[in-house]
């Protein structure tokens, strides 16, 4: 049993010192396994055609560039006429006789290459490439402010986006194409673009704080059958940033807002559609009945009531009223004089009270009565009338402009109405 077991050891040492023989003479004309020249793998090439099999290896070389959303990418090095040449080459000498230790050793040269490629090609390929030239491909988004329903206004996350930095993928995509490297991942080497950080975080939330604030308020300007709210982005626009990032009334914006309510709402020399007597829809224009807003005093009132943030019912600051602030701001109780027909109506809670006939100035004579809807702002009793050239007493005077125009009795006349002009006043 014994020489048995001898014979077989014997076998297995003979086998074994074979093995090694052999690979001590092989291995004095090829590389070790595991090793490689600026990552190029050489292992088992042969030692006199070392330069030409390392230029040689990157005719079929391609450079795999992963990223977000699970794009890839090939380059070629081909492609881009990519090449590296050795300058000089001094390896370190392994005695071939220690072949079972290092050739499970991990051995990387590093040599001095010359590099060529073709940067035009270069650049065509990367800007090619589906991560780059994709339409999905989005930007970076800094922090920023956004309104989040049923939150109100907040400071969003920066998101780094699908967008690639250029030149720091170019020099990726050479520095792994130098080290032959199997796989470039773009996120790994922290490719991608990044958000630009906010300048002053403090300032932000000093913003948002403001626009939740201004968000939880509303002012309404009521004009008896109708009201102008302000609330929410329509009142935040009327605000300014401060130096802080905290908001603060603007000035002009409000001046800007002011107008516009008097342009909307203002009807003092306005025209109006007025249902004649007897007749038909009549437009009339001008006059100096209606309402007017004062507007510095309306803009003051404005501007108060920002700063403070409360919820406000207010009118504006009128200049000029009139007797009714709905659409129809004439009421039901006027006078109307038609011209055309030498009459007049008076009307009380919508009732007639006088109907009576007139007489109008002489628009011949250059005392035509003027047109429009007037406001009676004075009532006397006798007193004169004077012109140039005449002086009339009347027991009545009710002025309905400001140009010496008027109601009044005429004891002067011997009859009213008709189809003629006589009075001069």
């Amino acid at each position: 049993m014994s020489n048995r077991t001898g014979k077989i050891a014997a076998i297995i040492l003979g086998v074994l010192a074979l093995i090694y023989v052999i690979g001590a003479l092989a291995f004095t004309q090829v590389y070790m396994p595991n090793t490689s020249v600026n990552g190029a793998d050489i292992s088992l090439q042969p030692r006199a055609d070392l330069r030409g099999n390392f230029e040689a290896s990157w005719k079929d070389y391609a450079l795999t560039v992963v990223g977000k959303d699970e794009k890839t990418d090939t380059i070629k090095a081909s492609a881009i006429d990519y090449k590296e040449t050795m300058t000089d080459f001094q390896m370190k000498e392994y005695s071939p006789w220690a072949w079972p230790v290092y050739a499970f050793t991990k051995k990387d040269y590093k040599v001095n290459t010359a590099i060529t490629y073709d940067d035009e090609k270069l650049e065509k390929a990367l800007a090619s490439m589906h991560m780059v030239a994709d339409k999905d491909i989005t930007d970076p988004v800094p922090e920023m402010i956004a309104y989040e329903e049923g939150k109100g206004y907040v400071i969003t996350e920066a998101k780094e986006g699908t967008r690639l930095d250029g030149p720091k993928l170019k020099e990726a995509v050479l520095k792994s194409l130098h080290k032959q490297d199997k796989k470039l991942d773009a996120k790994k080497a922290d490719l991608y673009l990044k958000p630009v950080p906010a300048e002053d975080l403090d300032h932000m939330k000093k913003h948002v704080a403001s626009l939740n604030a201004i968000e939880e308020y509303k002012l309404t300007y009521t004009f008896s059958d109708r009201e102008e709210v302000l609330a929410g982005e329509n009142l935040i626009n009327l605000y300014k940033s401060a130096d802080d990032g905290s908001l603060e009334p603007d000035e002009e914006k409000v001046k800007e807002y002011v107008a516009g309510l008097g342009e909307k709402y203002d009807t003092f020399r306005g025209t109006r559609d007025f249902q004649a007597t007897g007749g038909a829809m009549m437009r009339v224009k001008g006059g100096i009945y209606g309402w007017q807003i004062d507007q510095p005093k309306t803009r003051e009132q404005l501007m108060t009531a920002m700063k403070d943030k409360k919820v406000q019912s207010m009118e504006p600051v009128y200049k000029r009223k009139a007797v009714s602030r709905n659409v129809n701001d004439l009421g039901n109780s006027y006078i109307e004089i038609d011209i055309a027909r030498q009459h007049m109506w008076l009307y009380k809670e919508g009732n007639l009270v006088i109907d009576a006939p007139v007489v109008t100035g002489n628009p011949y004579a250059g005392n035509g009565t003027p047109t429009g809807t007037q406001e009676i702002w004075a009532k006397e009793r006798n007193r004169y009338l004077t012109g140039e050239t005449w002086k009339s007493f009347v027991k009545y005077w009710m002025p309905f402009n400001w140009t010496g125009c008027g109601i009044h009795d005429s004891n002067w006349r011997g009859r009213y109405g008709g189809g003629k002009f006589f009075s001069n006043r």
